[in-house]
């Protein structure tokens, strides 16, 4: 019979196995919700949202980054209605 920490990984230590599944995690979500945001958006044209998908599936974490910092910007800005 085999105790719980006979099956714990020698090198990594627990809170590192986690740190990194809670990254993976984050980076995930950050991704799909940046590919949610960009076919959402009614400010950008058909090329403009193939383009920024096309960005983020090339670079999957600085992609979205890029996308919620500076190309999500337009739909943000709307002119002010007189």
């Amino acid at each position: 019979m085999q105790s719980g920490s006979e099956n714990a990984n020698p090198i990594i230590p627990p809170a590192w196995e986690a740190t990194t599944l809670l990254a993976g995690l984050a980076i995930a979500i950050l991704f799909i919700a940046a590919l949610i945001s960009i076919i959402r958006n009614k400010h950008q044209t058909p090329v403009g949202t193939a383009l920024w998908i096309l960005v983020v599936l090339a670079v999957p974490v600085l992609g979205p980054l890029v996308w919620f910092l500076a190309g999500n910007r337009s739909s943000r800005t709307s002119p002010t209605a007189s």
